[in-house]
């Protein structure tokens, strides 16, 4: 038999719409902004005709309904363990409605319903075309979930060997260093085909800058390295030239969406790859557009990541080359990017998949320098997203003995890189994600736990420091200590007092973890916002809550 109790619990209320609330009760809060301000694109928005409201305990949930419903408000959801109620209200009569629900005594709380988004989306206005990002059924590379751990540094440089690069493009421009032309025999390695203006924006274009698109890598450099024409033809002399002037110049990741028949090999680029490999460079490449099998050069060489393509379907996009010297696939079909002439436009091709990996070994290097080419490469392999072959697809066709099976193979390599699990491979993490504190005049002083987390299987020694250093947010000693994927008891004690009597409102700092290993390995910075908001009185309140025995 079961039977219900009673227990009372004593919770403070720190949901977001409570948290609001505070504000809205206390006179002339608007008037009274913060001595730091939100920074752009930090300002909430409201979802249109609804606002939340939350009885007082002594009022049962069918009377709040009942009298919402007598004054004309219509209850749209009930939110049994919080006692919470969403209402339909005529849109533009939110803030009069939260007022009039506020002044008639028997309510806890009245807010508006805030709309929110994932934390790792960017403002670039052309984002929502980058279905390789982010895919409504997940098709994707998982970026906005790698970007809530690391959005990656300028400290890294692509070098993107292909037609050039638009010099000019507003979503390129401020990460060009360097480059050559060796079609022309010149400095400037300016883009007359697109191809390579397209590569790089997939790869490293200026993210989260309020303009155009996003790259894998927010920060990474783009060194734009010319052997293609006008007509996107060129030669193994100069791709040669290329990746070793590229290796002896900084880069520490090189891409090359082109390639050819191996025939009967290419010694020179070989030698040349070869030669990148020993400065600890990461060479990716195409694996071929030619509908069939094999993979074509420079992919196939020994030492490079050969990329083959994936469709908005998760499946291998038809013209992707298929054979044995396949590592990874990433999306390449439709690909929405940067184009010559400041613009941009949808191509596809194994040539769009490869920067998406490009991309990756950048983010993944600025997490964490102090990685090796073959550790960069092992981590993107082992992270993939298993995808099985079809016996409808030519390569499972060609290759039955895959069909079905998980694994490495033939049709899609290790499988669909996923930005997410490489860098969780290696990263700190805090746990929550962005820790949001509360205080009021009456609660000057707020403490607060957050964890420390890996999934690396290493030891990870780390340190956590608010940088830059703000007067409200501290850290209790030790902010240090060691932790791995099995021992994960690790905590930051965060001490926030008030920020600026009177000047009620957001208040934000940044979290700085570092941390490295015996073995020399360094991890970070990774920084996550740390949220104090500051409203007049902060009130616990005690409500019932319903047990099963």
């Amino acid at each position: 038999m079961c039977t219900k109790f009673l227990s009372y619990k004593a919770l403070l209320i720190i949901g977001l719409g409570l948290l609001i609330a505070a504000l809205a009760i206390t006179p002339g809060l608007a008037q009274s902004p913060p001595s730091q301000p939100p920074s752009p694109g930090t300002q909430p928005k409201i979802i249109p005709g609804e606002v939340l409201v939350k009885f007082q305990p002594n009022v049962g949930r069918l009377g709040a309904q009942n009298s919402l419903r007598a004054e004309g408000l219509q209850p749209l959801e009930v939110s049994p363990n919080l006692g919470m109620v969403r209402v339909q209200v005529q849109p533009g009569q939110e803030a009069q409605t939260i007022a009039e629900l506020l002044a008639r005594g028997d309510v806890a709380y009245a807010t508006y319903n805030y709309e929110i988004r994932a934390l790792g989306d960017p403002n670039d206005p052309l984002y929502s075309s980058q279905w390789s990002l982010k895919h409504f059924l997940d098709h994707d590379i998982d970026a906005p979930e790698a970007w809530d751990l690391h959005t990656g540094g300028n400290s890294i440089t692509i070098a993107v060997i292909d037609s050039g690069v638009d010099l000019d493009h507003p979503d390129l421009q401020a990460k060009i260093v360097g480059g050559y032309d060796y079609v022309n025999d010149d400095s400037s390695a300016d883009d007359d085909y697109g191809h390579g203006t397209h590569v790089a924006g997939i790869a490293a274009a200026s993210s989260n800058n309020g303009i155009g698109i996003a790259g894998v890598s927010w920060g990474a450099r783009i060194m734009p390295l010319k052997v293609l024409d006008a007509f996107g033809n060129g030669s193994t002399f100069d791709l040669a030239q290329a990746i070793e002037d590229a290796a002896d110049n900084g880069a520490k990741v090189i891409n090359m969406s082109l390639g050819g028949g191996c025939g009967s090999g290419w010694p020179n680029v070989e030698t040349a790859v070869n030669y990148a490999l020993s400065k600890g460079v990461v060479l990716v490449a195409a694996s071929g557009n030619n509908y069939s099998t094999p993979v074509l050069c420079p992919a196939a060489i020994s030492g490079v990541i050969a990329v083959g393509a994936t469709d908005g379907d998760d499946r291998r996009a038809a013209f992707s080359t298929y054979g044995a010297a396949l590592d990874v696939a990433a999306p390449g079909d439709a690909i929405y990017s940067t184009y010559r002439g400041g613009g941009y436009t949808t191509m596809s091709g194994t040539s769009m998949a490869t920067p998406h990996v490009a991309g990756l070994a950048a983010l993944l290097w600025s997490y964490a320098p102090t990685l090796l080419n073959s550790q960069v490469r092992n981590i993107i392999e082992m992270s993939t997203d298993d995808l099985i072959p079809s016996s409808s697809d030519a390569c499972g066709i060609s290759n039955p003995g895959y069909v079905g099976k998980s694994g490495w193979d033939p049709c899609f390599g290790f499988g669909r890189i996923n930005a997410r699990r490489a860098l969780e491979r290696i990263a700190l993490q805090i746990v929550p994600s962005q820790p949001l504190l509360i205080i009021g005049d009456n609660t000057p002083l707020v403490v607060n736990n957050v964890q420390v987390v890996t999934a690396n299987p290493e030891t990870i020694s780390w340190s956590a420091a608010i940088s830059p250093t703000v007067p409200w947010l501290t850290l209790s000693p030790p902010a240090a200590g060691i932790v791995s994927a099995t021992s994960s008891n690790q905590f930051v004690q965060i001490q926030a007092t008030n920020p600026s009597p009177g000047n009620y409102g957001l208040y934000t700092a940044t979290l700085v973890l570092t941390g490295s290993t015996g073995s020399g390995s360094t991890f970070g910075p990774t920084s996550t916002q740390v949220k104090l908001l500051y409203v007049r009185q902060v009130h616990t309140y005690y409500f019932p809550q319903l047990y099963n025995k």
